[in-house]
């Protein structure tokens, strides 16, 4: 045999010898993730702060994904109604449990007291105004300007509008106010702008964002009970119910009286200031 058709010979049969071995070798077999599961927490504005640090324990300890969608509580029923997804609901107090079934189409289960949220007035820092805490001055039209958040929108509206009217002051206050927000946000920028000397807020709200260094807090010269008990539940819409479940319950550990008052909520219905 020539020795170029030799090599020529030679060549082929290695082309396919290398070819077999290819085909032979075993192929990656790419392996299957599950993507976490996702828990869909709706609250309001003024529990964000508390809600987002349970979120990180709860996917740490969970492997899963907790989304937050917070807002005012007329909002927040609005996007359950229209998107129907939701697994638990989280207000700043628990009067709008009593319609969420009329605005939303579903129901509320497995329902967990947290604390108390507590109204309180406030004020620019210093109180140039020397508002003492008493209501009756705030009745007296063009003494104060009020500001306060709108009862028809979120659960400190309908608090506020509720903690007047026991004292039968609401509509003369109402004389008064310059502005209505839809809801806790609203009211402090409300008073370092400038708009209004008084604001009727959540105590809570005063630990965030550095509104301390601009507001103060003047507590309510009142005899009736400006704590308003929160609570969690899970929502009948929920796709993962018992992780809903597990997220109450690691609520219900972490959330100690001291917990809570890093916050600005407590425990118990009075305060020792």
């Amino acid at each position: 045999m020539p020795l170029t058709k030799y090599f020529l010979t030679l060549s082929i049969g290695l082309l396919i010898f290398s070819g077999g071995c290819r085909n032979n070798r075993p192929k990656k077999v790419k392996k299957l993730v599950d993507a976490p599961k996702e828990l869909i927490i709706y609250c309001e504005n003024t529990m964000l702060n508390m809600v987002v640090d349970l979120k990180y324990t709860f996917e740490q300890e969970n492997n899963c994904k907790v989304i937050i969608q917070n807002d005012c509580s007329k909002n927040l029923m609005g996007s359950i109604n229209y998107s129907s997804k939701g697994d638990i609901y989280i207000p700043s107090s628990g009067h709008s449990f009593k319609d969420f079934y009329k605005n939303t189409g579903f129901h509320l289960s497995d329902s967990l007291f947290l604390g108390y949220n507590h109204l309180v007035y406030m004020v620019k820092k210093g109180n140039p105004k020397k508002f003492s805490g008493n209501t009756a001055p705030l009745m007296l039209k063009g003494k104060y300007a009020v500001i306060i958040a709108n009862p028809e929108t979120s659960s400190l509206g309908h608090e506020t509008k509720l903690f007047l009217e026991k004292q039968r002051a609401y509509n003369k206050v109402f004389e008064s106010v310059v502005a209505l927000t839809s809801d806790s946000k609203g009211l402090v920028k409300g008073l370092k702008g400038d708009q209004a000397d008084v604001a009727l807020n959540w105590k809570s709200n005063i630990n965030v964002n550095g509104n301390s260094d601009h507001i103060q807090v003047i507590h309510p010269q009142s005899p009736y009970n400006n704590a308003i008990p929160m609570y969690a539940a899970v929502i009948s819409s929920s796709t993962e119910p018992s992780l809903a479940k597990a997220f109450l319950h690691l609520a219900s550990e972490e959330l100690s009286e001291a917990k809570l008052s890093h916050y600005g909520f407590s425990k118990r219905p009075s305060i020792i200031f």
